[in-house]
């Protein structure tokens, strides 16, 4: 049997973790149809994490994080391995690697905009453990 306190306890927890997530995270407009979001999480160098959000034309988004993960990593972009092991990472995670500019990227649609950024900066995090 769970306590009527349980309940409560529960639901406060969750609002207080959405209160505090809300807190933290920053979005910065660039331009009329581009975002910055700053999120709560930090890669294996204990930076924080970004994501870019670009509307397309068509009215659905472009999640990326501009090539950040990968350059962190390999700034010159000559180690041919860990580009392989990030582009499968990233491709098994079910979003899109170019080799040539490291960029990380989804297109989505609004419904799944924000689940989209949120797996974007899961992959940031996860990139930034292969040095």
């Amino acid at each position: 049997m769970v306590h009527e306190n349980a309940d409560y306890s529960s639901l406060t927890l969750q609002k207080d973790i959405t209160k505090w997530i809300t807190q933290h995270t920053k979005v910065l407009e660039f331009g009329p149809d581009t975002l910055e979001i700053e999120t709560i999480l930090k890669d294996s160098f204990n930076e924080t994490v970004y994501c870019f959000v670009e509307k397309n034309q068509n009215g659905s988004f472009n999640v990326n994080d501009d090539g950040r993960a990968l350059f962190k990593l390999d700034p010159c972009a000559n180690d041919a391995e860990l580009i392989d092991a990030a582009a499968d990472l990233v491709f098994n995670a079910g979003f899109s690697f170019n080799a040539e500019n490291g960029v990380i990227s989804c297109e989505s649609d609004l419904e799944d905009l924000v689940k989209n950024i949120m797996q974007l900066a899961q992959i940031e995090v996860n990139v930034s453990y292969l040095n």
